[in-house]
């Protein structure tokens, strides 16, 4: 197979989401007071949903990181925002009774928050602060909360 003809191909069959927020961007205001960010703390907001399995692996490991950090001082500098996308307002509560997340939850039946963001693919974590993306986190990744313990660490969370 032609090697241009093969990357043409790849290109074609990758969706790309040109809107969607990219590490450097800057949250609205409007969006950050919805959320109510701290600018003076990294804020980690987890996009998820019960229909995601991968989310459903992720997350209690994230609250337990979110709870670790919670008890630490150095965890003083960072807050944890879950943003729960389902639809269905019974299937949402059901799945947050499910997980029982120590973390603030918004609920985001509105598609709003999602709709700002626009990841492309979930679970989705956005490292945020002074409403600057400092990095993003997308699918299933092994270990999370060792992923985000490192990348706190490289964003001078000590």
């Amino acid at each position: 197979m032609n090697k241009k003809y093969w990357l043409i191909s790849l290109l074609l069959m990758v969706n790309f989401n040109t809107n969607a927020l990219q590490r450097g961007d800057v949250i609205s205001s409007q969006l950050s007071q919805q959320l109510q960010l701290d600018p003076n703390k990294i804020t980690l907001v987890d996009f998820f949903a019960s229909w995601c399995v991968s989310c459903r692996i992720e997350l209690p490991e994230v609250d337990a990181l979110s709870s670790q950090l919670s008890q630490q001082p150095k965890g003083k500098g960072v807050e944890f925002i879950g943003i729960q996308v389902d639809e269905d307002p019974k299937v949402a509560a059901d799945f947050l009774k499910e997980m029982n997340l120590s973390f603030r939850v918004v609920d985001d039946q509105s598609q709003q928050v999602i709709g700002a963001f626009e990841p492309i693919g979930m679970p989705a974590l956005y490292y945020i602060r002074n409403n600057k993306i400092l990095g993003i986190r997308y699918g299933a990744i092994p270990h999370i909360g060792k992923v985000i313990s490192n990348d706190l660490k490289q964003l001078g969370l000590k």
